[in-house]
């Protein structure tokens, strides 16, 4: 029996691969043949480019990664020409195109392990080799999720995205999930150093590794020398959650590269637009808007007696308040929308009134229809229904439940089709300006509001019967009627005091002392 020899080691070296992004082109100016004409996303830049070497190197570049000893022996180094002019000409052209070059490390047999794309006009990009002793940790704010193809590692922080496209480059990235030097790195992988110092260089200079300094004098009682790390300290970033970070970063254009803005105009209904009902509608009252014109306080007036009311121990609107202030707040206007603005009129935000009871609207959970301007009762089960009312007094601080609860949920898929990558922003700003509508019309009608700070994903979902992942809550606003001649300064929350709300004839509201 032949015995088989074993397996040549694998050559573990690193090279150096470069290539342009996907969305930018190389071509000759049509009225310069020495001119050469790079398009990238955020510009056009016209090079003199007389070298045909130098032009065959840009165009190799946009077909993908490639090693540029391949096309002028020496770039890196290594074996080159000495005073060779064309290597000074190509490392000018790349600095001059450097926010649209991708820098990929690979094997000596071409493996890619990993790449590092820049995402904005302004990314700069320059590895070193750290010393073996030097510690780094991932950066708080370095996120890794799943790409169509590799894993990719990015930070709001960064002017760059990393992708891993092997499972060695991820094994290296999770050494550095607490402080590790480059050397126990090594180590730890089974490879060589240099390799590691390469990587860690890589990772270092796209800003997902930080660097660790280590203390001048011993700790007591702990590391000898401890590290830390500048970004720990920072007092710009310290009030910044990694996520609320990176959802900001992403919901705008400037620092980042994803798609932003609003698609082809169109309205995406979700498929199940009203909840399953539990009996008959109720018909709200619809105002008569001269009568309300005329009783109206001045919007000024209005304005400056805005505040949120807490209003413990408040009465249950009447249904023809509750049908008032929904009519004048979020009914669907003929041709006009709905009186809060909402972009592209796509109006994802649907309401849902939970209600402590009364005589004429029976305790329980109704979903609105802004069309009908009708209250659907919901299937809601009567313990869901006390623990939304439950979960709105303790976030108003309220110690009984509030008499009406006013529920914002929003259909993703509306915003998330008309405006792909910042859908979730424009949504909160919706529900902002759909809660400053109640408070107004609120406090001219003389009703206590108060816009809570958050509700129970959860609870809200069971309650109305949602699929969460679809539609599930985004704002929540509590209601009082508030008795005859009671000011909002016996009730005023965080906004401080106001001036008198009060029902029936409705005199213009005097501003707050």
């Amino acid at each position: 029996m032949k015995s088989s020899a074993p397996p040549a080691p694998r050559d573990t070296r690193l090279i150096e691969l470069w290539s342009l992004r996907e969305d930018t082109t190389v071509e000759t100016a049509a009225d310069d043949p020495g001119t050469g004409l790079v398009s990238t996303r955020w510009d056009e830049i016209r090079l003199p480019i007389a070298d045909p070497v130098i032009s065959r190197a840009l165009e190799r570049m946009t077909y993908g990664p490639v090693s540029l000893d391949n096309v002028l022996p020496g770039f890196s180094d290594t074996g080159s020409i000495p005073g060779d002019p064309r290597r000074a000409a190509l490392r000018a052209t790349l600095e001059s195109v450097r926010h649209a070059v991708i820098r990929t490390l690979a094997l000596a047999d071409g493996t890619e392990q990993l790449a590092v794309v820049p995402i904005v006009r302004e990314a700069r990009f320059t590895p070193g080799m750290p010393p073996a002793d030097a510690v780094h940790r991932l950066s708080r704010f370095a996120t890794l999720r799943v790409g169509a193809r590799d894993m990719i590692l990015e930070s709001p922080l960064s002017s760059h995205r990393v992708l891993l496209h092997t499972a060695q480059a991820m094994w290296l990235v999770s050494c550095y999930v607490r402080p590790t030097s480059v050397l126990d790195t090594a180590r730890l992988l089974d490879v060589p150093l240099d390799v590691v110092r390469t990587a860690v260089g890589y990772l270092e200079a796209s800003g997902m590794l930080v660097p660790g300094a280590r203390a001048a004098t011993p700790a007591a009682g702990g590391d000898p020398y401890p590290v830390t790390f500048a970004e720990d300290r920072d007092p710009v970033l310290e009030h910044w959650s990694p996520r609320e970070l990176m959802l900001h970063n992403r919901s705008r254009p400037g620092l980042h590269d994803e798609p932003l803005g609003r698609a082809a105009a169109q309205t995406v209904r979700a498929a199940r637009e009203h909840p399953a009902p539990d009996g008959a509608p109720f018909a709200l009252p619809v105002p008569d808007l001269d009568l309300v014109l005329a009783r109206d306080p001045r919007l000024t007036t209005v304005l400056e007696s805005r505040r949120s009311v807490r209003a413990d121990g408040g009465r249950p609107l009447s249904l023809a308040q509750l049908g008032e202030l929904l009519y004048r707040s979020a009914r669907a206007r003929p041709a006009a929308g709905r009186p809060y603005p909402s972009a592209g009129s796509v109006y994802p935000l649907e309401l849902y009134v939970t209600v402590a009871g009364s005589a004429e609207l029976p305790r329980g959970a109704y979903h609105y229809d802004p069309d009908g301007h009708t209250l659907f009762p919901l299937r809601a089960e009567p313990h869901l229904v006390d623990a939304l009312l439950g979960e709105a007094a303790a976030n108003a601080g309220l110690s009984e439940e509030p008499p009406v609860l006013i529920s914002m949920t929003a259909r993703f898929r509306r915003m998330s089709t008309a405006f792909p990558g910042s859908a979730y922003s424009v949504l909160l700003k919706e529900v902002g300006a759909l809660q400053q509508t109640l408070y107004l019309v609120s406090t001219a009608m003389g009703i206590g509001p108060c816009a809570l700070a958050f509700g129970d994903t959860a609870t809200s979902a069971r309650a109305f019967r949602l699929d969460w992942r679809a539609e599930s809550g985004v704002g929540e606003f509590v209601l009082a009627a508030l008795p005859t001649g009671v000011g909002s300064a016996e009730h005023a929350g965080a906004d401080g005091p106001g001036g008198p709300l009060t029902r029936g004839p409705r005199p213009e509201i005097p501003p707050s002392t």
